[in-house]
């Protein structure tokens, strides 16, 4: 039995769909006993929503929320993973997917 943190309670974590387009809000709650974020790997989005902890945004502590929130604006996969501790955190299970939909379904 292996014991993993993820996220939502599962690793990886969910897969986010989205078209690209929308703008998202996702609300992460820190249920560590240290700080965490997430980053977005590859997306393209404003630099205080990208979750490198010390260089875009302060650590998330335990037990606090912190709401990210941008508009998607490439189609594409991405995954997404903490950078706070993040060879621990990955380790822990801590990453999922987020696809993003092109706007265009000719471009599916």
């Amino acid at each position: 039995t292996a014991y993993l943190w993820g996220y939502n309670g599962q690793s990886p974590g969910p897969t986010i769909e989205a078209v690209e387009g929308d703008r998202v809000r996702i609300f992460v709650t820190n249920k560590l006993l240290e700080h965490t974020t997430i980053h977005w790997h590859g997306m393209i989005l404003p630099n205080g929503m990208d979750g490198v902890t010390g260089l875009t945004q302060p650590g998330i502590p335990p037990g606090k929320t912190f709401v990210y929130e941008f508009d998607l604006v490439k189609s594409g996969t991405f995954m997404y993973h903490p950078h706070a501790d993040e060879m621990v955190q990955m380790a822990m299970g801590m990453m999922g997917f987020f696809v993003i939909h092109p706007k265009d379904p000719k471009f599916m």
